[in-house]
């Protein structure tokens, strides 16, 4: 009677130790779904996506040209801007990614990208502006693009870029208006400058006198010049620098006015822009107003 008992009891602490290690097994390991991987991450991080405000500037400052204004070649009607933008993007998880621009903000790649990083040279359609009537001068245009960056798994990022541009071309068909109506009718004369054009890159290409008109703060000057129907290039104002032509003031230039009687040579500031004879196109904006108030063409030698 003894042994069957004691043979119970060990029979009975079997099943018990039997039973409690099964059910550790059953709590603590639960097999992965079928198609996963028992090693994957639960965690999936999104695209990061970066902008440079030091390039936005410089590509700012070349977006002012007129090169960025296209035009159909048999109507001559405004058809598109040309726009640069610098991106960065990376995906920590190191997963693929779709990368691209969305240029008319409907969620959809417009312009696939492939590299993580780069400047994109785009042409975006007119039809995708807005033109701003806020101001007083013809021709100027808005837009708000995305950046869009989405990984393998399909989670994905946006960055938004804003882009402001002119059509100058506006500007030059109102150029009489601009002259004849307002409160100063203005009047400037270009004349060449002594001495031969080399192929240097620094000569003095030609003057240009105010004759009449009222007067008006360099602030608000902007002077720009084609040659031989290049595109456009703005010159640096009195004491500036930066830029591939530049402007010295002569006359009174112990004011911030540009005076009749006053004048400034336009002069090469570290590129050779003409080396023989070329024809200039020149053209004088006051920005405040946002009006062409001259233009002229003159050949020099």
């Amino acid at each position: 009677m003894q042994i069957l008992r004691t043979l119970n009891v060990i029979t009975l602490a079997s099943l018990l130790i039997l039973t409690g290690c099964f059910g550790m097994m059953d709590d603590g390991i639960t097999p992965p779904a079928e198609g996963e991987d028992a090693n994957a991450s639960a965690v999936n991080n999104a695209p990061m996506i970066a902008q440079s405000d030091i390039l936005s500037g410089v590509l700012e400052y070349e977006m002012e040209d007129d090169s960025t204004a296209n035009y159909d070649s048999s109507s001559d009607a405004l058809e598109s801007f040309t726009v640069h933008a610098y991106y960065a993007v990376i995906d920590i998880d190191g997963d693929s990614m779709t990368l691209g621009w969305d240029t008319d903000l409907d969620g959809i790649i417009d312009i696939p990208v492939t590299d993580s990083s780069s400047i994109s040279t785009m042409d975006i359609p007119i039809a995708h502006w807005n033109e701003l009537d806020a101001f007083d001068g013809e021709g100027y245009y808005h837009i708000m693009i995305a950046f869009i960056a989405i990984d393998e798994h399909g989670l994905g990022s946006t960055s938004f870029y804003e882009f402001a541009a002119v059509d100058w071309a506006e500007w030059d068909e109102d150029d009489d208006e601009s002259q004849s109506g307002g409160l100063s009718l203005y009047s400037f004369s270009g004349a060449d400058v002594q001495g031969d054009l080399t192929d240097g890159s620094g000569d003095d290409l030609f003057r240009i006198s105010m004759d009449q008109g009222s007067d008006i703060n360099w602030a608000t000057i902007s002077v720009r010049i084609s040659i031989d129907g290049a595109a456009p290039m703005t010159c640096d104002n009195p004491g500036l620098t930066g830029g591939v032509c530049g402007m010295v003031e002569y006359g009174a230039t112990d004011d911030q006015v540009w005076s009749v009687g006053d004048g400034v040579t336009i002069s090469e500031t570290g590129q050779d822009l003409c080396s023989v004879t070329c024809s200039i196109d020149f053209t004088i904006v006051d920005t405040r107003e946002g009006k062409v108030i001259y233009s002229s063409n003159i050949s020099v030698n």
